[in-house]
């Protein structure tokens, strides 16, 4: 016998993750406390990293396997090679993703310019790391609607990745420019989402009665900025067009989520139980405006579709009086 299911106490969610590297892993935490209250994700769009946490959920269903996944990650030789593991010990206590990226490049793009390379770290090694915490290589075999959001560096615009090879996707997703070499993809050269999309809400949404919320890590901007050159000025520059775009994508969504992520770097994935513990109580706090939503827009719809049951009706009943 099939059970029967009430309509009204389904809970369902459409979910933006945003970029933010090592910051993601609070996504996780947000997931985990959905599993546990039952609230149902029916879609996901991530950006960056918040694409590969959204995979390794869209793949597993489980947002505590999900986890256990970055772990046996941490652990791996694939993610010792990768080269990540390595920028650990270089990172700085409240500079930001842009500030680092310009340090390391700084540092390192004099010894790669004569070999004219794309990228400071290599793909290959990126995506052994992706296997780990993806065992499938095809969106088909995903258990909930994803996609990943990529920059296309011909075109200039964003581009939203449904189908095809999961693994390669995702690497496009989070190919850091000037880290990561950029990703052919049919007719595209692609690079990190964040560039376009740093948190796509609108692509998570699959109608206008879907609640949608966006779980969002970005980082802060230091307040005690100085600069001492002309590069400081223009990354400066970029970080604030990076916080608006930021802001304005965000608030697109139903419902915002920030965890804390306190002074963790892009790249301290090492951090991960500090990370899915904000996230955990993050969710927490958000659980009573995401039932008020879910239950507001049910009753959204129930009333719209009784107003179109009953329509038909009445415009018979008045073709009879006037009879």
């Amino acid at each position: 016998m099939i059970a029967e299911v009430n309509f009204l106490d389904t809970k369902e969610i459409c979910l933006a993750l945003g970029q933010g590297g090592a910051r993601c892993l609070a996504q996780i935490g947000v997931l985990q406390i959905f599993q546990e209250q039952g609230i149902r994700v029916k879609k996901i769009s991530g950006t960056s990293a918040g694409a590969i946490v959204g995979a390794v959920f869209s793949e597993t269903e489980d947002a505590f396997e999900t986890e256990e996944r970055f772990r046996t990650l941490l652990k791996s030789d694939a993610y010792e090679k990768s080269g990540l593991n390595n920028l650990k010990a270089h990172n700085v206590n409240g500079v930001n993703f842009w500030e680092e990226i310009t340090t390391r490049i700084r540092g390192m793009i004099a010894l790669n310019l004569a070999q004219s390379k794309l990228g400071v770290l290599q793909n290959i090694n990126f995506k052994e790391c992706l296997k780990i915490l993806i065992h499938g290589n095809n969106f088909s075999q995903l258990r909930i609607p994803f996609s990943a959001m990529a920059t296309d560096l011909i075109s200039g615009y964003s581009v939203e990745i449904t189908s095809g090879d999961i693994i390669t996707a995702l690497n496009a997703s989070a190919a850091i420019p000037g880290f990561f070499p950029p990703v052919p993809w049919n007719d595209h050269l692609l690079v990190d989402g964040a560039v376009c999309c740093p948190v796509p809400v609108e692509h998570c949404r699959s109608n206008d009665q879907d609640v949608t919320v966006a779980v969002h890590v970005p980082a802060p901007i230091n307040p005690d900025y100085c600069p001492e050159n002309a590069l400081d000025i223009m990354v400066r520059a970029e970080e604030i067009n990076m916080r608006n775009l930021d802001q304005l994508k965000t608030s697109r969504a139903d419902i915002k989520i920030f965890p804390d992520t306190k002074d963790v770097g892009w790249n301290e994935l090492h951090r991960l139980d500090e990370m899915v513990a904000s996230g955990r109580t993050a969710a927490q706090k958000a659980l009573p405006q995401i039932l008020a939503s879910i239950a507001s827009r049910k009753q959204q719809g129930i009333e719209s579709n009784d107003q179109a049951c009953s329509s038909p009706f009445q415009e018979c009943r008045e073709y009879l009086i006037r009879l």
